[in-house]
C-alpha cells in the first residue's frame, strides 16, 4: 500500500488500510478481465473523454512538466496515452488484477498497486 504525502511525489509504506480500498479492491478484481477488454475501446471511441487527455497533457508540458499519476488507471490506457503525448505519468490503482492488465498490455510502463490518500 503507498501513501502519497505533499510536495514531490514519495511514496511511504503504510500498515493499516480502511475497508473501502479493500471493498474496491475485491469488486476491480472480479471484473478485471472484462474491464480491461472493453473500457479502452470505449475511451477511444468518446471523442470528447478522448480529446481532454491531450489538452490535459499540454497543460501539464507548458506548467513545465513532472510526474502525473493517473490514480485509478485500471488497464492503463489513459497512462500510455498520456506517456505518448510526452507527459511522464505512472499508473497506481488499488486492483492487482487491473495493475497486472495493465503491465501485461503496456509492458515498459510504470503501474504500482495502491492508494491515494488524501487525509495527512
Amino acid at each position: 500500500m503507498y501513501h502519497y504525502t505533499p510536495g514531490p511525489f514519495r511514496m511511504l509504506a503504510t500498515m493499516t488500510e480502511p475497508d473501502f480500498p479493500a471493498t474496491a479492491r475485491a469488486a476491480y478484481d472480479a471484473v478485471a478481465a472484462d474491464y480491461a477488454r472493453d473500457v479502452p475501446e470505449r475511451y477511444h471511441s468518446q471523442p470528447l473523454a478522448h480529446a481532454m487527455i491531450p489538452v490535459f497533457a499540454e497543460l501539464v508540458r507548458a506548467g513545465g512538466g513532472g510526474l502525473v499519476a493517473d490514480v485509478g488507471c485500471g488497464p492503463g490506457h489513459v497512462t500510455a496515452h498520456l506517456r505518448t503525448l510526452g507527459v511522464t505519468a505512472f499508473g497506481l490503482d488499488v486492483s492487482p488484477e487491473m495493475i497486472a492488465s495493465a503491465r501485461s498490455a503496456h509492458q515498459g510502463q510504470r503501474f504500482e498497486v495502491g492508494v491515494m490518500n488524501t487525509h495527512g
